[in-house]
């Protein structure tokens, strides 16, 4: 006997997902892979997706799942199994994963945003100043990096 968790929609019970025992994404998980991720995500990396692969591998008691999934090119998935690589998902809006190197080096890639969702909006760290007229200016001629108020 075996148990598989299944997860339902609030209110309606409507199936939305269940716990996978495979190791191998199947077909419609990567087809959503692809659809999210578009690009290899490996974050210096715009390669074409070749592989559908885990954040957390299958050996470590990583689940075979879309939250668990990432697209890769063949290069960066092979270098990422060498040792010293790591691999998380960080709990956000989008799909987002941070890969650690083997230096030591942190790196954050975030999903884009799917065709007719507002793009993600990133939080300073610190206030920003008062834009000036000039500035104002600037940003309603799309010149300007930062957001007008």
């Amino acid at each position: 006997m075996w148990v598989r968790r299944l997860y339902t929609a609030p209110g309606t019970g409507q199936l939305l997902g269940m716990d996978s025992r495979a190791r191998l994404m199947p077909a419609g998980m990567q087809r959503m892979i692809q659809a999210r991720d578009q690009l290899c995500r490996t974050p210096w990396c715009d390669a074409p997706i070749r592989h559908h692969d885990h954040v957390v591998p299958w050996r470590d008691a990583g689940a075979t799942s879309e939250l668990n999934g990432q697209g890769l090119c063949e290069a960066c998935n092979l270098a990422k199994e060498t040792e010293g690589w790591h691999a998380q998902r960080i709990p956000g809006p989008r799909h987002t994963v941070e890969t650690t190197t083997p230096t030591g080096h942190t790196y954050v890639s975030t999903a884009p945003a799917l065709p007719g969702t507002p793009p993600a909006m990133e939080q300073a760290d610190e206030p920003l100043e008062p834009l000036s007229v000039f500035e104002q200016a600037l940003g309603r001629i799309d010149f300007i990096y930062r957001q007008a108020a």
